[in-house]
């Protein structure tokens, strides 16, 4: 009995014990948004003078979302750093769809 007691302490504390290695988050293999970013940069820039102020207000946000996604991903945050910049990101985000719908309705309805 008291062999199958220590058995089962010692299967219940292996699986509580904390890794002396902390798993780190894969770094690197974010190209697809680094592209985006690329992407979405170089169509606002050649675009610039054809865009009304909602386009270029569109593509500046959804270019700065995709930058603080990135830095969210890659960056050394604090917890409180992380959170704020994970917020910017979505409201930023929020904003470029917002006006995404608007200045469509603007072209089919305007």
């Amino acid at each position: 009995m008291a062999n199958q007691y220590k058995k089962l302490q010692k299967k219940l504390y292996e699986k509580n014990k904390p890794d002396d290695k902390k798993k780190e988050p894969k770094i690197g293999k974010d190209y697809p948004i680094l592209i985006l970013i690329a992407l979405t940069a170089v169509v606002c820039v050649v675009g610039w003078a054809n865009f009304d102020n909602m386009n270029r207000a569109m593509y500046i946000l959804l270019t700065a979302s995709l930058i603080l996604t990135y830095v969210r991903r890659h960056a050394k945050l604090t917890e409180v750093q992380a959170v704020f910049v994970e917020r910017a990101s979505a409201i930023s985000i929020g904003f470029a769809i917002a006006l995404f719908f608007i200045v469509l309705y603007f072209q089919i309805f305007g």
